[in-house]
């Protein structure tokens, strides 16, 4: 019953500290796990899908062109996760490479780059269009001064139901949405959420032709005292979209341990492993 596996969450998160946000939703049957579902979090990268989300809304209205190669400065390096800020300036890459760096490497010019092509009002707006208002851009990542103090934030509720749009082809259209899961497959932080479950490793062989149990498309995210993941789970018959959430981490590897406990709880509860 749901109300066991959401207790058995409930334990999990409490045995880390600090806050604790879950939004889980079977795609079959709509059954929900919900803890904090409309606690408002620091969105850290986790709000990056929703920047490739308006990408690809603004290149389906004829706005951008994907393959529009755009320049790199030494002004538009930023530090923290990503590789641009060490590659050599005057580099042009296209604008959907610089969406899968952000996404598959979670890298921050990228993401800078592309809130400056699209920017963070349309990308408020879309969100609140798709009935998303929980999710907002503020800010540029790691930028200094940072120019505004309040962070990027998210729900766990809000940001399930994006990922379930997604998932569904109802955002955008049913390629963007296709293309957009196909980038968030090739996540390359796979710690959190997919680290439990039954998921082809490098070292895993599967045989000619065998389809893996399990795959993730997902989007992490972390700042000081807080770890996030978000993804859809794609499980035979048995799909389901799922957010976790963290803040105030008195020790955030305790946290992403339970972040990890808490994803094979609701694997096993929607799965029925």
């Amino acid at each position: 019953m749901a109300t066991e596996v959401q207790a058995r969450v409930a334990d999990i998160a409490a045995s880390a500290g600090g806050v604790f946000g879950v939004a889980a939703r079977s795609l079959h049957t709509g059954e929900e796990i919900l803890i904090n579902a409309d606690e408002p979090f620091n969105a850290a990268s986790v709000i990056k899908v929703a920047i490739m989300v308006e990408v690809f809304r603004q290149a389906e209205e004829g706005l951008l062109d994907l393959e529009t190669r755009v320049r790199l400065a030494d002004t538009d390096k930023v530090g923290g996760s990503g590789i641009l800020q060490v590659l050599s300036s005057g580099i042009e890459l296209p604008v959907i490479d610089l969406v899968r760096l952000m996404i598959v490497v979670s890298d921050n010019t990228a993401s800078n780059l592309l809130i400056n092509i699209v920017g963070a009002d349309r990308v408020n707006e879309t969100m609140r269009d798709l009935g998303f208002p929980g999710i907002v851009l503020r800010r540029k990542f790691m930028t200094v001064p940072v120019a505004k103090p309040v962070p990027n934030s998210i729900t766990p509720r809000d940001m399930t139901g994006l990922l379930e749009k997604i998932a569904r082809c109802q955002v955008v259209s049913a390629w963007a949405c296709g293309e957009m899961v196909r980038i968030m497959k090739q996540q390359q932080y796979n710690d959190l959420i997919p680290a439990l479950l039954p998921v082809p490793g490098d070292e895993d062989e599967l045989l000619a032709g065998e389809m893996p149990r399990v795959e993730v498309a997902h989007k992490t995210g972390s700042v000081s005292r807080v770890r996030h993941d978000a993804g859809i789970v794609y499980v035979p018959g048995c799909d389901y979209v799922v957010t976790i959430l963290t803040k105030d981490l008195p020790h955030p590897r305790d946290g992403e341990d339970a972040i990890r406990r808490i994803s094979l709880e609701i694997y096993r509860h929607f799965a029925g492993a």
